[in-house]
């Protein structure tokens, strides 16, 4: 795969989510080797773009909802 391309792979919140399940689940599917951060950690990452992405919408969501309210 080339690095581009891996690097979106590896950095891609549906990725990290999928890896989480399976170390949740105890079906750990990460190659050993050079992984990404969030391949390595994928809970943590998961839980992280989580937070973010409610940092980034929720104040969007509530400035859209009030405009549309006037």
């Amino acid at each position: 795969m080339p690095g581009w391309l891996r690097f979106l792979a590896d950095w891609n919140p549906v990725s990290a989510l999928t890896a989480a399940s399976r170390e949740l689940f105890g079906n750990p599917g990460v190659p050993s080797g050079n992984v990404g951060w969030p391949l390595a950690h994928p809970v943590t990452a998961s839980l992280l773009w989580s937070a973010a992405l409610l940092v980034i919408f929720v104040p969007l969501s509530l400035r859209a909802h009030l405009r549309r309210g006037r």
